[in-house]
């Protein structure tokens, strides 16, 4: 298993040296960042590097928020799982807040990306397992709500995987969630995934007199490293995996 993660590992610093000068896409190192217009306006090229992940930004829409005041935050967790692999994400930075407290509409951002395992890495058996959430959203004033809601596809398969939400309540009485997780491969019985489709929906309601406020939303994912091919076998379910590979 050593073995298989240092070649991992090699793999995916040679991915990333490649992608960097072949591709004009933004690499960044975990703690950089980019502006968000600047990342849309990019000649149509939207993706970011952030280790052995590519994501790829389809659309950002608000009809409240100036983009120009939010980034995108390379996210690399400090610690690394039983495969010797990091969470990797990204933060969305930025003033969030519902700027016209009691008038009944919400502060709103709607995102929709895409994750990608890069090939080198694919190849060397590392696959997305499931996705984190978390955003610092504070409240006050009866009424007040704070409230990031995302859905998650296989993009290779086209396949619906599931809902994630985080939120901060004022109630009364106050409640709040303000971080969550899916494992995919426990909720559907697959090994990894190369690929998948993100959602997501941020949004703030402040009432008369209250407040509604983030400074960051954080999208994070755990990978695995897949097992052997004969250990594939053993659990009778090498051929379906082998096809769901084989889809680009």
């Amino acid at each position: 298993m050593q073995i298989r993660t240092s070649v991992a590992v090699l793999a995916i610093a040679a991915a990333a040296s490649a992608a960097g000068h072949a591709h004009a896409v933004v690499v960044l190192a975990n703690g950089q960042s980019i502006g968000l217009s600047s990342l849309l306006t990019r000649n149509g090229d939207r993706t970011v590097q952030i280790d052995d992940k590519a994501f790829t930004f389809q659309s950002v829409t608000s009809s409240t928020f100036s983009l120009a005041n939010f980034s995108i935050r390379a996210y690399v967790s400090a610690g690394t799982n039983q495969w010797g692999l990091h969470d990797v994400g990204f933060d969305i930075v930025g003033p969030f807040a519902d700027s016209t407290p009691g008038n009944g509409m919400y502060a709103d951002m709607n995102i929709r990306y895409t994750v990608e395992v890069l090939p080198a890495a694919y190849a060397a058996d590392v696959s997305l397992r499931g996705i984190g959430l978390s955003f610092d959203g504070a409240v006050t004033g009866t009424g007040s709500i704070a409230r990031v809601d995302e859905t998650v596809f296989d993009l290779d398969r086209n396949a619906f995987m599931g809902n994630l939400a985080a939120f901060a309540a004022a109630g009364p009485p106050p409640s709040g969630t303000w971080s969550g997780s899916l494992d995919f491969t426990q909720m559907h019985g697959v090994l990894g995934y190369r690929a998948l489709e993100v959602n997501k929906n941020i949004k703030f309601l402040a009432t008369a007199g209250g407040s509604a406020t983030a400074t960051f939303v954080r999208q994070e994912f755990s990978q695995v490293m897949l097992p052997a091919p004969g250990a594939v076998a053993l659990l009778g379910v090498g051929t379906a995996f082998a096809r769901g590979r084989r889809r680009r």
